[in-house]
C-alpha cells in the first residue's frame, strides 16, 4: 500500500473517477463499456489505450502498461507514489490525515519534501524582496540592460543574491536546519579543517525560480551579471528529491495556467531561461525551455500533455542546432509534430524579438520546417558537394534521412529536392532510397496469454484463475483457493488478498492491488489486465477456468509430494515414515483423480 492505509486509498480513487481523469489529459471515445485514445506512453496512430470506468484501471494493447489512476498521475507527472497521491488529494479537496499513512518511511518522506518546498518557497522570497531593496544596483542594471518590465519581474519571481551568507542566515533564523538547507538545493558546504561552512550556492547571480507544473518552487536558475570568464554563465541548482532536470520544463507552471485559460496549439521550446522570460514580454505565452540538458523522454512526455505540435526555436548557431538533431527525435518518437524555426545566424529569440519585433518573430515561426526538412538542411551545411566525396557523403546520408519518412509523396518531394541541389537524377537516387535499410523500430512484446501459449503452464493457469475471481466470474469460487498452490510470489500475494477481502467482507477490486504491490510486480498485473480488457475471448471461458484449476490443484499436489518425499529420506523414525508413507499414496490418489 505503499505506506498509506488502504481504506484512505480507496476513498480517494472512489472520489477520482479514472475515465474523469485520464480525460483530462488526453480524448478519450467510449466504445462500449470502455474508454479509448491514443497510449500516453508511447508512440501511436490508432487508439489502443483502454480506460475501465468499471473496473476503473487502464491497459493498453500496444505497450502493455496497466494501473490505477494513482499510477497514471506517478507516470504523467513524474512524481513518486506519494506525489501522485497529493495531486489526487487536491483535485478533490482531500485532505491526507497522518492516520492514513501506515509507513513511518513513507512519512518520513512526505515531511522532508514539505521542508524542502518551504526552503525553496522562502529562498524565492528572500531573493526576490533583496532585488527591490535597493541594495543590488548591479542586478537592476542588467535587468535594464534586457529591457524586462516590472511586470515581467514579478510574473516570473526573479530575484537576487547579494553575497555567500545572507540567504544562509534567513534560512537558519526561520528554523531550517543547515542539512535540509543543503539537501533543497539552494545552500552549498565546504569542508575545511574539520570544520563545516554552508554558503548560497547561487552567491551574487541574478537569480530566477523554476517553478513546477503545480506551482512549487523546486530550483533556481542563477545568471551572473558581471563580465568574468572563469565561470559558467547560468547556473541550476544541483538535483534534490524534489528536482530532476531531465523530467523539468521552465515556465511550465504558467504554460499550464495558459492552456487552462486560453487553450494550446503549440508549444515553442527555446534553449534558456532568459529566452522563455523575453518571449513571455514579447507576447509569446507558450514557451518553455529545457534545464541546460538535451531534451529526454520525460520532457517529451510532458509536452505532449499540452500538445501535439512542438517548435524548436534553438539559438541561429549550426553547431547548436547539428547536437539538437538527437533530441529533436525524441520528441517525434513520442509522436508530437516537430518544426524548427530557423533563426539568422547568430541571433537568439531575444534578439529576433527585440530588433524584429512580435511581427517578426511570428513569420518566423510561421516558416518553421518540418525535422526531416530541417535533417536535410543540417547536411547540406555538414557536407561540401563541390568534391566528389562530400556530395556522395551527402546523398548517402539524405538517402537515410528520406528513408525515415513513411509518406511516399513526402520521399518523392524530398527526393527531388536532393536532386535540384546534387544534380543526381531522380531515377538514381529512387534506387538508392530502394536499396537502403533503416533500423528497425522497437517492438515492444509481452508474454502470451493465449489459451495454449508458449509460456509456463501453470503460471498461465494462476493469471486465468486469479482474473476470473479478481472479475467475479460467476463459476469462480473463492474458496477454490483452499486447495491450490501458485507458483509465482506475485500470485500467491494476490490470493492473500482476494481472501482477505472475502473474510473481511470488504469490496473486491483489482485497481487496489497497483496500491499494494510494488512497481516492479507491475509487470504482472498489467498481464491478468489484458486478460481483463480482452473482450475478443475465443473460447469458452468456464471450461478454461476449470481446466486452469485443475492444472494447479496437480500443481499443489506435486508440490505437497516433493515435499513429503524430502520428509521421508531424511526421517529415521519407523512409526513416523509409515506415516509419511499414507500421506503420500492419499495425494497419489488424489492426483489420479484428477488426470
Amino acid at each position: 500500500m505503499k505506506g498509506f492505509d488502504l481504506k484512505f486509498l480507496e476513498e480517494l480513487k472512489s472520489k477520482n473517477d479514472i475515465v474523469e481523469v485520464i480525460g483530462g489529459y488526453l480524448p478519450l471515445t467510449r466504445r462500449g463499456n470502455s474508454f479509448w485514445g491514443k497510449c500516453p506512453f508511447h508512440h501511436e496512430k490508432t487508439a489502443s489505450f483502454c480506460v475501465n470506468g468499471t473496473d476503473q484501471f487502464y491497459y493498453c494493447f500496444g505497450c502493455h502498461k496497466s494501473g490505477d489512476v494513482i499510477s497514471f498521475v506517478k507516470e504523467m507527472e513524474s512524481l513518486d507514489f506519494a506525489g501522485a497521491v497529493k495531486v489526487l488529494a487536491d483535485r478533490v479537496n482531500m485532505r491526507i490525515p497522518e492516520s492514513s499513512v501506515n509507513d513511518e518511511a513513507v512519512k518520513a518522506q512526505k515531511q522532508k519534501r514539505d521542508i524542502l518546498y518551504a526552503i525553496l518557497k522562502d529562498s524565492a522570497r528572500f531573493y526576490a524582496a533583496n532585488l527591490r531593496s535597493g541594495k543590488c544596483p548591479a542586478h537592476q542594471a542588467y535587468i535594464e540592460k534586457r529591457k524586462l518590465s516590472n511586470e515581467i519581474v514579478d510574473k516570473f519571481g526573479i530575484g537576487a543574491s547579494l553575497d555567500y551568507d545572507g540567504l544562509v542566515k534567513h534560512l537558519s533564523g526561520k528554523g531550517y536546519s543547515y542539512e535540509n538547507m543543503f539537501e533543497s538545493g539552494v545552500v552549498g558546504k565546504t569542508e575545511r579543517n574539520g570544520r563545516t561552512s554552508y554558503y548560497d550556492a547561487l552567491a551574487g547571480r541574478l537569480i530566477i525560480p523554476v517553478i513546477d507544473g503545480f506551482n512549487n518552487v523546486v530550483a533556481f536558475c542563477g545568471r551572473i551579471i558581471t563580465d568574468r570568464k572563469d565561470v559558467g554563465k547560468y547556473v541550476n541548482t544541483r538535483e534534490t528529491p524534489v528536482f530532476t532536470k531531465g523530467k523539468t520544463l521552465f515556465n511550465l507552471n504558467n504554460l499550464k495556467k495558459f492552456k487552462n485559460e486560453h487553450g494550446l496549439n503549440e508549444v515553442i521550446i527555446v534553449e534558456g531561461h532568459m529566452d522563455v522570460i523575453s518571449l513571455v514580454q514579447g507576447g509569446f505565452d507558450n514557451v518553455v525551455a529545457s534545464m541546460g540538458t538535451a531534451l529526454t523522454k520525460d520532457q517529451a512526455r510532458i509536452l505532449k500533455r499540452y500538445s501535439d505540435k512542438v517548435l524548436i526555436s534553438y539559438d541561429g548557431d549550426f553547431a547548436g542546432q547539428k547536437a539538437a538533431v538527437r533530441g529533436l527525435e525524441i520528441l517525434r518518437d513520442e509522436g508530437l509534430e516537430v518544426k524548427v524555426v530557423a533563426l539568422p545566424d547568430g541571433m537568439d529569440p531575444d534578439d529576433v524579438v527585440k530588433t524584429q519585433g512580435k511581427e517578426g518573430y511570428e513569420k518566423l515561426l510561421k516558416e518553421a520546417m518540418p525535422l526531416i526538412d530541417f535533417k536535410i538542411n543540417i547536411l547540406k551545411r555538414t557536407f561540401d558537394i563541390k568534391t566528389a566525396d562530400g556530395k556522395r557523403k551527402f546523398v548517402a546520408n539524405a538517402i537515410k534521412v528520406i528513408k525515415e519518412s513513411e509518406s511516399a509523396a513526402e520521399q518523392e518531394d524530398l527526393l527531388k529536392s536532393v536532386r535540384d541541389y546534387t544534380g543526381i537524377t531522380l531515377e538514381a537516387l529512387k534506387r538508392d532510397l530502394e536499396n537502403t535499410e533503416i533500423a528497425a523500430p522497437e517492438v515492444h512484446t509481452a508474454e502470451s496469454t493465449e489459451v495454449g501459449g508458449t509460456e509456463d503452464k501453470t503460471t498461465t493457469a494462476g493469471r486465468y484463475v486469479l482474473y476470473s475471481m479478481l472479475f467475479y466470474k460467476p463459476y469462480a469460487e473463492i474458496d477454490d483457493l483452499n486447495e491450490i498452490d501458485f507458483l509465482l510470489p506475485e500470485h500467491k500475494r494476490i490470493a492473500e488478498y482476494i481472501v482477505y477481502c472475502k473474510d473481511e467482507n470488504t469490496v473486491m477490486r483489482f485497481n487496489d492491488l497497483y496500491s499494494i504491490f510494488d512497481e516492479e510486480s507491475y509487470a504482472e498485473l498489467d498481464i491478468i489486465a489484458r486478460l481483463s480488457s480482452d473482450e475478443r475471448a475465443r473460447f469458452d471461458t468456464e471450461t478454461y477456468y476449470f481446466d486452469c484449476l485443475k492444472t494447479l490443484k496437480i500443481y499443489s499436489l506435486d508440490q505437497k509430494l516433493a515435499i513429503l518425499n524430502s520428509r521421508f529420506k531424511s526421517e529415521t523414525d519407523a512409526d513416523i515414515r509409515k506415516s509419511i508413507i499414507q500421506e503420500i499414496n492419499r495425494v497419489i490418489m488424489k492426483r489420479k483423480e484428477l488426470n
